[in-house]
């Protein structure tokens, strides 16, 4: 089993050197089965995940806003003890193109020493981060690209996905 790259400096910075690479490996997958990339994701992913504690790392707290619904906002709320219009209008954006609300504040308001004070609570789009484990690999690459220099699984699920394709 190979080792995994988990320090968060070396990723971030293998992430701006490897850009453009990124983005041929991501016009090379689009040229793949689909259904074929999922399972070779999904059996990677499945290895590495085990591997990485991302209550040790909390970086996707650090940098990303998670989109949350109304059903979290209201959980929000009552955390923090305010009704959900307050909450809404004192921690959320509301992203018109996508019509989504997000997080507004980064690093994320819940994140207490690379935990999350809410973690039973947090928002799907938490829980489910870094989203590798879903169908339909191949419509995210541009996602799982930016996510490259952040998440210590994204960034080993891809390049173990490169060695499998004996991407040069």
């Amino acid at each position: 089993m190979k080792s995994l790259e988990i320090s968060l400096d070396k990723i971030s910075h293998l992430g701006k050197i490897k850009d453009k690479e990124n983005s041929r490996f991501r016009s090379f997958l689009k040229g793949k089965d689909d259904d074929k990339v999922d399972r070779i994701v999904h059996a990677i992913n499945k290895e590495i995940v085990g591997q990485i504690d991302c209550t040790k790392c909390g970086n996707c707290c650090n940098t990303l806003r998670p989109s949350v619904t109304e059903i979290e906002i209201s959980t929000l709320a009552n955390i923090e003890k305010v009704s959900p219009g307050e909450y809404t209008s004192k921690y959320t954006e509301k992203d018109d193109f996508e019509n989504s609300k997000y997080l507004k504040n980064i690093p994320c308001r819940y994140l207490n020493d690379k935990k999350c004070s809410i973690y039973s609570s947090r928002p799907h789009d938490c829980k489910s981060f870094p989203h590798i484990d879903k169908n339909s690999f191949n419509s995210r690459t541009l996602s799982m690209i930016q996510n490259y220099a952040i998440c210590p699984i994204v960034f080993n699920v891809l390049e173990r996905l490169k060695e499998e394709f004996k991407f040069k």
